[in-house]
């Protein structure tokens, strides 16, 4: 978690740098939803989601932990459908599922094609013979 919270700090700290250079400026204050959407962004999509992905590097295989790239687009399609009404034509809910069996597979692809042993031929000296 350490790590994750060094991360964020120099990225801020950076970024702080560069908007001063850049003559970044406030020009409005934003209202309290504002502020609120930004702390609620930097707690669950930053603090919690980069110390949940620091977890799975150390405790899961790479295939594992970043699947989490292929399934998050299809989270936030589905809640764009669920709570915004959005529709989805026939061609997107197909390649949902393709998304969603690709990551079934990678997560149990070793279950389901189990590597087969690799046996190096056996070479014999002439002499031995």
């Amino acid at each position: 978690m350490m790590a994750g919270a060094i991360e964020m700090l120099a990225a801020g700290v950076v970024l702080m740098i560069a908007s001063m250079i850049a003559g970044e400026k406030l020009t409005a204050l934003p209202s309290l939803s504002g502020f609120l959407a930004v702390g609620y962004l930097a707690l669950f999509g930053s603090i919690i989601a980069i110390n949940a992905y620091m977890y799975l590097i150390r405790n899961v295989s790479p295939a594992l932990a970043t699947s989490y790239a292929y399934v998050n687009p299809v989270v936030a399609v589905l809640l764009g459908t669920g709570l915004g009404g959005e529709t989805l034509s026939k061609i997107e809910w197909l390649a949902l599922g393709v998304i969603v069996f690709a990551v079934v597979l990678v997560t149990l692809g070793k279950y389901l094609f189990p590597a087969k042993p690799v046996v190096a031929p056996v070479i014999q000296d002439a002499s031995s013979e």
